[in-house]
């Protein structure tokens, strides 16, 4: 869970007598949830100043749209002191791609989803990516992670669907939330690592998902850009660099005897990773083709 690299370090601040920097979000937040009380000091952190928030993290929230994030304490008698942190992500599409970043699996009922690991509970809603963290965990601690989180949701604009890029993943195989949603080509190889240099010209003009696909560990990404221009140039930049000679839509064994295949269709760009076979390979080529146009072929 992404944020919890930010939530390890949090509960060293406590309420203290600091002075907010941008409390923009902060009306967001409940002043009370419970027993619990929000501490009059605030954090506010922007694309600049993340970094001194968190300096190992800060890249990927930039990686997306990110424009802000709010930390509040909160304090009470009868329970752990709980840390939140309130992402705007700057779009719905944005605030799913951090969430799924380093998703292992995901719950229903709390925004577009929620996921807990230990003493960090995590959901995105909206254009908001929301975290919760007990100082200590207990049977407690997880009912206030969840009371806290409901009483945050409440507060923000209705959940949205994730992005509609998602949605045109093939059904058949997939590895249930291996989907990660993301813009640039660092995400990608923190996901798969495909090559130093950006092959497939990917920007904050692009969006990408990857995902896995059983049997073996398939990798499928599908790419939109801008227009066909820009996808016909990022085939050929990939093909070139990646496997040079080798024909689009065409399946290629690989020296570990995995199979690659490529190609686009509009400003869509598929490629196939690490297929058990070319059988494999050509069908989920096929199908991911099949949910872009609305064919059932």
């Amino acid at each position: 869970m992404l944020a919890a690299l930010l939530l390890t370090s949090a509960f060293l601040h406590g309420c203290g007598t600091r002075e907010p920097r941008n409390t923009a979000v902060i009306d967001l937040l409940p002043e009370q949830i419970g027993s619990w009380t929000r501490c009059d000091a605030v954090d506010s952190y922007d694309r600049e100043t993340i970094f001194d928030y968190i300096d190992g993290a800060g890249d990927v929230y930039r990686s997306y749209a990110f424009d802000q994030v709010v930390v509040a304490f909160y304090t009470s008698a009868q329970g752990p002191d709980i840390t939140v942190e309130l992402f705007d992500m700057g779009k719905p599409a944005d605030a799913y791609g951090v969430f799924s970043y380093a998703r292992e699996r995901e719950e229903t009922g709390i925004g577009g989803g929620y996921e807990q690991k230990g003493r960090v509970l995590c959901f995105w809603q909206e254009r908001y990516y929301a975290c919760v963290a007990a100082e200590e965990r207990t049977d407690d601690s997880d009912r206030a992670l969840l009371e806290f989180a409901r009483a945050i949701s409440e507060r923000l604009p209705p959940a949205s669907d994730p992005p509609d890029l998602v949605a045109m993943l093939p059904d058949e195989g997939l590895v249930a939330f291996s989907q990660r949603f993301f813009h640039l080509h660092q995400s990608l190889n923190y996901h798969y690592y495909l090559a130093r240099e950006n092959i497939l010209e990917l920007s904050d003009e692009t969006d990408a998902v990857m995902a896995r696909y059983a049997p073996g560990s398939t990798y499928l990404l599908l790419v939109r850009y801008g227009d066909d221009a820009d996808a016909a140039a990022a085939v050929s930049s990939f093909g070139q660099a990646y496997v040079p000679g080798a024909a689009e839509s065409q399946a290629i064994e690989t020296e570990n005897g995995a199979f690659i295949l490529y190609g686009h269709r509009d400003r869509f760009v598929v490629v196939v990773l690490d297929a058990v076979s070319e059988t494999e390979a050509n069908d989920l080529f096929r199908a991911t083709l099949n949910r872009l146009t609305g064919s059932s072929d």
